[in-house]
């Protein structure tokens, strides 16, 4: 792969990754103000529109949050791990990675609770929410804040609860890769089907696996494993064609906004009632619908010259920040403003101004931490990494 295409790779895969963290943001945040209500507020029909098909493919984030973590193993899986050494620092520099970020986005939680709160427990009982009003309920202490961080939990940001598994999968990526560089060089010697076999072995393991997890949430890490199937089906793919792998794009986008459901499951009752009920919406479609959005963005040069804008360049370069402060944002920002208004106008007013301002308002804030915080954070992951590395290979 020439520098000139990895660059360019890199670019639009940035936009998509923005693009499903936008995706993540707006559903938690009608999450708050709608479809997590268990009754639902009095917005008017026109509004209601925003959570029906096809629009309400940004209201639920499985599709997003799917391929965020997918496209998190295919980056990872792109790592070269030449000896154990190299490993160790691998694995240990990517724990950095992640550790300090929680840190400092906990740390932000943590000061504000302390100062402006988070006023979810009143907004959860006025909106009949009480999804939003399970988090900030507590006052955190200094030892959560550590602990928290440590661990990778959400419990002073919510959202934050899966990196954890997108942490171990891609941990386990950097394993298989240095497994696999060690099996082929014994494929030097004529050994090449033992790189086959092991490939084989551990997609069958991934597949099992996948069956039997140890708690619910835990099949995120096999979406950042599926990277690695992702990865070794685009090397397979030789040649580029642009209408095929465009429709393999877009197809998924029209089933995951009610095409699968409203359009196949119905046609297949009628014509097909005996496999009918494999053609419902599940984890499990909306898993292939990630994987063959991104492997058709991949081998469509016009859907990447779109993602591909100036625009959207300098935008999609605070995809990770937009992830981490989103929810503080929400849950502080617009929850006071919401609490401000309630009752004092109508609810679809309310709605506007919330949608309106907190969009303004995670523009705003995302750029301001990219250049604060995120250039600190930054900075304390380079020193820290750069000593661990130097003590390594002392």
């Amino acid at each position: 792969m020439s520098e000139k295409s990895a660059s360019k790779r890199l670019y639009y895969l940035d936009s998509v990754k923005y693009i499903f963290c936008l995706i993540i943001f707006w559903a938690h945040f009608t999450g708050v103000f709608w479809t997590m209500c268990e009754v639902k507020p009095d917005l008017k029909p026109g509004f209601q529109v925003l959570f029906q098909p096809p629009l309400s493919i940004f209201v639920d984030s499985n599709l997003a949050l799917y391929g965020f973590c997918m496209l998190a193993g295919f980056l990872a899986a792109h790592k070269k791990i030449k000896s154990f050494k190299e490993l160790v620092i691998q694995l240990i520099t990517r724990y950095v990675r992640f550790v300090i970020p929680f840190f400092f986005i906990n740390l932000i939680a943590f000061v504000i609770y302390y100062t402006i709160g988070f006023p979810t427990v009143i907004s959860g009982q006025l909106l009949h929410n009480s999804w939003v009003g399970t988090y900030y309920n507590h006052a955190p202490t200094l030892k959560e804040l550590i602990t928290a961080s440590l661990t990778m939990s959400g419990e002073l940001n919510g959202p934050l609860w899966m990196m954890k598994y997108i942490f171990l999968g891609t941990c386990f990526i950097f394993i298989y890769n240095f497994v696999r560089g060690l099996i082929e060089k014994g494929a030097s010697n004529g050994l090449g089907v033992a790189v086959m076999i092991y490939d084989i072995v551990c997609l069958l393991v991934l597949i099992y696996s996948f069956f039997h997890l140890p708690e619910p949430n835990f099949f995120h890490f096999h979406l950042v494993l599926m990277g690695v199937v992702l990865m070794r089906v685009h090397e397979l793919i030789k040649k580029d064609n642009e209408i095929l792998f465009m429709i393999m794009a877009l197809l998924p986008i029209f089933l995951d906004a009610g095409g699968l459901n409203r359009i196949v499951y119905p046609f297949m009752c009628v014509h097909f009632p005996v496999i009918s009920e494999y053609f419902k919406w599940s984890m499990y479609w909306v898993i292939g619908f990630s994987f063959f959005l991104i492997l058709g963005i991949m081998h469509s040069p016009l859907l990447q010259k779109a993602l591909e804008t100036k625009s959207l360049r300098i935008l999609a370069s605070s995809n990770f920040s937009i992830y981490l402060i989103h929810f503080p944002l929400i849950t502080c920002f617009s929850l006071h403003l919401y609490v401000l208004m309630v009752n004092r106008i109508s609810y679809s007013k309310e709605f506007i101004i919330l949608v309106v301002t907190t969009f303004m308002a995670l523009f705003v804030a995302a750029w301001v931490y990219e250049k604060t915080v995120g250039k600190i954070q930054n900075e304390v992951i380079k020193k820290i990494n750069d000593l661990i590395k130097k003590y390594i290979r002392s």
